[in-house]
């Protein structure tokens, strides 16, 4: 697996950063359109989109701290459905916590079943399939509403994510280049958090 820089990492994660920014600017364009099932899609594409940019930031970290990487495990996450959609599932339940309008309290089977829906969900909004033994295409399956849902989750998240600095250019390394940074990964590694 190819090793990155720090500055190559930095250069990933605003790259996943304005692509997720155009995934949603065009499934705006499609919902407005009454292209709801392709509006779906694209909104779920720029949602695994966003959830790279933890995986970036964690590994730019690494670098910057001159830690150990495990670039295979890196790769694999990246482009790993599942792992995006489970990155999703924990940003959520964080800002749920965060926010304290509850929690998702989901059990490892519930978040594998709502894990296999969106995947199912996102196949739905492209594919044409076979329902109660009748084929069916996505504009049929994927209406206004479900569209307008996830579109306006992502968005959220999208928001969320532009709160930092992270996507331009120098603001991952202003975030971890000061004393509270490196203090604060001095005690999560004497905390064995860090290896």
């Amino acid at each position: 697996m190819t090793a990155l820089s720090f500055e190559k990492l930095e250069e990933a994660y605003i790259c996943v950063y304005e692509n997720a920014g155009e995934l949603l600017e065009e499934s705006r364009l499609l919902f407005r359109n009454n292209k709801y099932a392709r509006s779906y899609a694209l909104a779920q594409f720029a949602h695994e989109e966003l959830a790279k940019l933890p995986i970036i930031y964690q590994e730019a970290t690494k670098s910057f701290f001159k830690e150990k990487h495990d670039w295979k495990k890196f790769h694999n996450r990246l482009r790993s459905h599942e792992s995006k959609n489970k990155q999703n599932f924990a940003f959520y339940q964080m800002m749920l916590n965060f926010t304290g309008n509850g929690s998702l309290n989901l059990k490892k089977e519930e978040i594998k079943d709502n894990l296999a829906f969106v995947n199912h969900l996102k196949n739905v909004s492209i594919y044409t399939d076979i329902k109660n033994n009748k084929f069916t295409k996505p504009s049929n399956e994927i209406g206004k509403n479900l569209a307008k849902t996830q579109l306006e989750l992502v968005e959220e998240m999208f928001k969320t994510f532009s709160l930092s600095s992270f996507h331009i250019a120098g603001g991952i390394k202003k975030s971890l280049d000061n004393d509270k940074a490196k203090l604060k990964r001095k005690l999560f590694t004497q905390a064995g958090l860090i290896e």
